[in-house]
């Protein structure tokens, strides 16, 4: 159980070591759980969320849902612009990442910084349930080819995989005695949630056949990267000190990519998940570096 306790601390090298282990070791059928993954995924983040938790952004509305629309409207066109330097299925892998909803690790690496979590965890469920919704419509538009079983289908598996889970975790957690046992366990539901993220970069590289192609999806995911930090620089200049300025820039910088990678596979195949997956691995390093440098600067600045 301390093991488990401390794996979000380790989410880093956990998601590292399952890179690796994807291109020596493949599994095609963990690759086609994607989508179970994902919504154990949402569950265990749900499952944290308390319906009070939500009514407290109501004094951050304005912001919370900007954080939760903007991102996903412009990235999805920032994904579709640089995917079409690439081929198919960096393309299409790329157009998932940016039609992902804000990466669920943001909320903690918030708090890690010193920042107001709970905008975070407003920006990601909103912007979760949104990705939900518009991401199995809009890809396959964009892609300019169908994807496996058309929109349709895909819209009703993603309503299963992840607004379910949600409202599922969200309603037992703000049922009183659940929410007793779930508090004193939080630090394992934590760790749950960041081996299944591990898993998740597992499956979305076991489908990339080897290395192959695996060059394309590096530079694709940096390119996405470093757009989205720049937005993401922007909105915390923007901000100022408001308390919605780190987290913001946070839940804009990170896009999810256990939902782009369930998307992609279930969209086009295992193969477009790569760059969900590299992408995965590049985003929480550098969003560990960002929460590292200000908690440095943070100490230097302290009397």
């Amino acid at each position: 159980m301390k093991l488990l306790a401390a794996a979000p601390r380790a989410l880093t090298p956990l998601a590292l070591l399952a890179a690796v282990l994807a291109l020596i070791v493949p599994s095609q059928g963990v690759a086609g759980r994607s989508d179970l993954l994902l919504a154990a995924l949402v569950l265990a983040t749900a499952l944290g969320i308390a319906g009070s938790d939500l009514l407290e952004l109501r004094r951050h509305a304005l912001a919370v849902t900007m954080l939760s629309i903007a991102p996903l409207i412009v990235l999805a066109l920032v994904a579709w612009a640089l995917g079409q330097l690439f081929d198919v299925n960096t393309r299409d892998g790329l157009l998932a990442v940016g039609l992902s909803s804000s990466e669920v690790a943001s909320v903690g690496l918030a708090a890690l910084a010193g920042a107001d979590a709970t905008i975070a965890l407003g920006a990601v469920t909103g912007s979760l349930v949104l990705a939900a919704l518009v991401g199995p419509v809009t890809i396959g538009w964009l892609a300019g080819h169908a994807g496996h079983g058309g929109s349709s289908h895909l819209l009703v598996r993603f309503a299963l995989v992840v607004i379910l889970p949600l409202i599922g975790g969200v309603t037992i957690r703000s049922a009183p005695v659940a929410a007793r046992w779930l508090r004193a366990h939080d630090a394992q539901r934590d760790g749950v949630a960041a081996v299944v993220v591990a898993v998740l970069v597992y499956a979305a590289l076991s489908g990339t056949e080897g290395a192959h192609g695996l060059g394309s999806a590096l530079v694709a995911s940096l390119a996405f990267l470093i757009v989205s930090t720049a937005l993401a620089a922007l909105w915390q200049r923007g901000a100022g000190r408001d308390a919605t300025a780190v987290p913001g820039a946070l839940a804009i910088a990170m896009r999810d990519f256990a939902v782009a990678a369930a998307l992609a596979s279930q969209a086009f195949g295992d193969r477009a998940a790569a760059v969900p997956g590299v992408y995965g691995v590049v985003m929480l390093l550098a969003g560990s570096a960002f929460v590292g440098l200000r908690t440095r600067r943070g100490s230097a600045d302290a009397p």
